[in-house]
C-alpha cells in the first residue's frame, strides 16, 4: 500500500484574481494544527485545520461570490488518488482544486480553457458569420472573465454565454439582465476590445456595441432583432 503525503491545491484568489498552486503535506499539521496559504499579493486564500491528522477543515475565500466557504474532509479526499473541487455553492464553479499535482494541473488547464478554444472544439466555427471576429471577441470576453471585470450589477458573475451566427448574447440567470454583442465583423470586435469591463443591469437589454452601445434600453431580444 502506497501513502500519499503530497497533495497540491490551485485556487484564484479573491483578491487579485491570480490562479495560485500551493504544496500541502500531510506532515505539516504533525506539530501545529493549522495551515495557512496566502496568494503572491499577500490576500490569505485558505486555512487547513486539524487535530488527528484524519479529520481536516478547510476554509477557503471564494473568487466567485466573496464569501468564505468551509469543507470537512478526511485524509484520504485531500491526499486521494483525484483532484476534488473546491466549488463555490451559489454559481456551482470551481475556484480551484486539491489532490494529486498532475490531476490539479490538468484540471486548471480546462477551467482556464477560453470561451473560443471550446467553441473550436466543438466545431462552432463554421456557424459563425464571421469566425475571425466572434473568436476575437469570445477571448476577449475570457480575459474579462478573468479579471473579474465580467459580470452582472446584481453581484453574479457567472454569465451564461449563447452563441449565435453574428453575435454573442449574455444572460443573468439571476436577475434576468441580458447584453447582446455583435461578433460579425471587425470593427465590432475592436468596440469590445476597447470596453474594460461589462456589468449588466437587471431587467434591462444593453446592446452593447450596437449603434446605441453605452445606452440601456428596455428592449426583448426578439424586439431588439426587429429594431435591427
Amino acid at each position: 500500500m502506497i501513502l500519499t503525503t503530497s497533495a497540491t491545491i490551485a485556487i484564484q484568489c479573491s483578491q487579485c484574481g491570480e490562479l495560485e498552486f500551493h504544496a500541502l503535506s500531510l506532515f505539516a499539521f504533525s506539530r501545529q494544527g493549522r495551515k495557512n496559504l496566502h496568494c503572491s499579493c499577500g490576500h490569505q486564500l485558505m486555512s487547513v485545520t486539524s487535530r488527528d491528522r484524519r479529520q481536516f477543515n478547510i476554509a477557503y475565500a471564494c473568487a466567485y461570490c466573496g464569501e468564505t466557504h468551509y469543507l470537512r474532509l478526511n485524509h484520504h479526499a485531500i491526499w486521494g488518488k483525484e483532484a476534488l473541487p473546491l466549488s463555490c455553492p451559489d454559481v456551482g464553479a470551481s475556484v480551484g482544486y486539491i489532490g494529486p499535482k498532475q490531476k490539479v494541473t490538468h484540471a486548471c488547464r480546462e477551467r482556464e480553457k477560453s470561451i473560443g478554444e471550446l467553441a473550436l472544439e466543438l466545431g462552432y466555427e463554421e456557424e459563425f458569420e464571421n469566425p475571425e471576429a466572434m473568436l476575437k471577441v469570445l477571448d476577449y470576453l475570457h480575459c474579462l472573465a478573468r479579471q473579474g471585470d465580467l459580470g452582472c450589477a446584481c453581484g453574479n458573475r457567472q454569465l451564461t454565454f449563447e452563441l449565435l451566427p453574428d453575435r454573442v448574447e449574455l444572460y443573468c440567470e439571476c436577475c434576468e439582465a441580458v447584453g447582446v454583442i455583435y461578433a460579425d465583423s471587425p470593427d465590432n470586435a475592436h468596440q469590445i476590445e476597447r470596453i474594460n469591463s461589462i456589468y449588466l443591469e437587471e431587467n434591462k437589454t444593453w446592446l452593447i456595441n450596437s449603434p446605441l452601445r453605452g445606452q440601456h434600453v428596455s428592449r426583448t431580444i426578439e424586439e431588439e432583432k426587429k429594431w435591427r
